[in-house]
């Protein structure tokens, strides 16, 4: 009889191709659109050398892209975008890494499975085998895309455009197997998922601590700090990729140890049995805040603790855009407005990012709900068929400005105390809370998508992944302003000019009530969802 694993990695990749697809495309384009770019910026010797000495000798840099190793392009490229693309593929990492092993678990797939005569173990060997073919694509994938700028960068190579891939391969790799192992240890899929990102947090705070100390040898302790070790176009260490690949392996055989040690369905550290406080609650839209109130909190904080870190980091930046010596992806994001409003409104933007994935995640909760079978337990009391989602888009909206809110009002505390200029705290507070409108327009839109095409949940990350790619990548690659206008993002206004543009906002906002009545209306025309 023939092994099951070969059939349920083609299950696996099958099953979660839209995602994988999304992710790796996001990466490739990524690495191989934003190469050239470089070459152009730093056009001469005297650029790339004053860029470099800046870069090495700033704090705030540092501590988000690691150390500036050359003043080739192609240093200059794995430095920044490198720094993006191993962020990424750490994300991808753990999300993937737990909807193809305890995800299953708590949804009944592996169950299925298991019931079907596969053996116990074939779902998790099954995972790992995945994840490591996803992480063969994710290397390739990145490493030919920015050998193709071989000859027309300096630089660049393909031995050490192929040692680049490998390195973000890798990072997906080791991060993917290490979530897979304390996926055993949790309790849940939720909790899985949790303990990932944060460990994927501390990687970046040792990555970020190696570097500001000078520690080199740290670098090799963090799943973020491969890059640093390998050293594409500047040493290509080989060696250190093996290494990792052989840990990576190590904690497979881990996984599967502790697999073998614990229940079915449950984690090695039991779920704890909590009393939840005894609440009168009157509406619907009480129950629906309850349960959006943790969540909003943990993302509140998140969020506001990131969004403060980058603004108490940028004045180093601000005075090289002072100075006219800021390039690169900074340089981009600054523009050619006041250097100050130009970095906030950077910072504002990865903050509405961040809200929108929230706030995403949250309207998503509305279409899981349905397949699982809670709808229906809310509906059998007499609640009209599109109460939930109305429900569900009022308090994530009102979650997410008292979130804007929170970094904003943070920011405009603590901006001022690190960065010279004109009305600091009132840009700070407005480059955060000016963000709601967008964020409200992709509410509207999470909205439509789940009352119309419940399933089609993918469909809601769309505006999000692309306009995070004009507003962010946009100005790198030299997009038109018309098309990077398209974006949900970057129309803050500047709050200290005498007449500030507000229409774009208020177009967004109404965009986004749209889309929550028509979602409304669509879900109340519709049947219920089940699994």
């Amino acid at each position: 009889m023939s092994r099951p694993e070969p059939r349920l990695v083609r299950l696996l990749l099958r099953r979660h191709r839209g995602q994988l697809s999304a992710w790796t495309g996001l990466l490739v384009v990524l690495t191989g659109a934003t190469t050239s770019a470089y070459q152009t910026t730093y056009a001469t010797a005297e650029q790339r050398r004053a860029a470099t000495e800046l870069a090495q000798h700033n704090a705030a840099s540092t501590v988000l892209y690691g150390v500036l190793a050359g003043e080739q392009p192609a240093h200059m490229f794995v430095w920044e975008i490198g720094a993006f693309a191993t962020i990424l593929a750490g994300i991808m990492a753990v999300v993937t890494a737990v909807a193809m092993t305890r995800a299953g678990e708590d949804d009944g797939t592996v169950e299925l499975l298991r019931g079907s005569g596969v053996p116990p173990a074939a779902p998790l060997h099954a995972a790992l085998l995945a994840l490591a073919a996803v992480a063969s694509v994710v290397a390739l994938g990145c490493g030919a895309a920015v050998a193709l700028s071989t000859g027309r960068v300096d630089g660049i190579t393909w031995p050490g455009a192929l040692l680049f891939g490998t390195a973000v391969g890798t990072t997906f790799l080791l991060t993917a197997y290490l979530t897979v192992v304390v996926a055993q240890v949790a309790p849940t899929a939720t909790g899985a998922r949790s303990l990932g990102f944060t460990l994927l947090a501390g990687a970046f705070l040792l990555r970020a601590t190696a570097d500001v100390q000078d520690i080199p040898w740290l670098n090799h302790l963090s799943v973020l700090g491969l890059r640093a070790s390998v050293r594409p176009f500047d040493g290509n260490r080989a060696w250190a990729a093996l290494v990792a690949v052989a840990v990576a392996a190590g904690l497979g055989g881990l996984s599967v140890w502790l697999a073998r040690r614990r229940e079915h369905g449950a984690g090695l550290v039991a779920r704890g049995e909590r009393r939840m406080p005894r609440r009168i609650i009157g509406s619907g839209l009480g129950l629906t805040a309850r349960l959006v109130s943790a969540q909003a909190a943990r993302w509140t904080v998140a969020v506001a603790c990131l969004g403060t870190a980058f603004d108490a980091m940028g004045s180093g930046a601000v005075e090289q855009a002072r100075r006219d010596q800021l390039g690169g992806f900074l340089g981009t994001q600054v523009g050619t407005l006041d250097p100050v409003a130009g970095f906030l409104g950077y910072v504002g933007t990865l903050v509405a990012i961040g809200t929108c994935a929230f706030a995403l995640l949250s309207i998503l909760t509305v279409s899981r709900d349905e397949t699982a079978g809670r709808t229906d337990l809310v509906l059998s009391t007499g609640t009209r068929r599109w109460a939930p989602l109305a429900w569900r888009v009022v308090v994530t909206g009102a979650a997410s400005l008292v979130l804007l809110l929170v970094t904003g009002a943070l920011a405009a505390v603590v901006t001022p105390q690190v960065m010279d200029g004109d009305d600091v705290a009132r840009r700070a507070l407005a480059s955060a809370v000016g963000q709601w409108p967008a964020v409200l327009a992709l509410i509207g839109w999470g909205a439509f998508v789940v009352g119309r095409w419940p399933r089609r949940g993918w469909l809601t990350w769309v505006p999000l992944v692309l306009s995070s790619a004009l507003v962010l990548l946009g100005g790198l690659l030299g997009v038109g302003e018309r098309i990077q206008d398209l974006a949900i993002f970057g129309h803050v206004p500047d709050v200290a000019v005498p007449d500030p543009q507000v229409g774009p906002l208020v177009l967004l906002a109404a965009v986004g009530v749209a889309g929550a009545l028509l979602g409304v209306w669509a879900i109340a025309r519709r049947d219920v969802a089940s699994s």
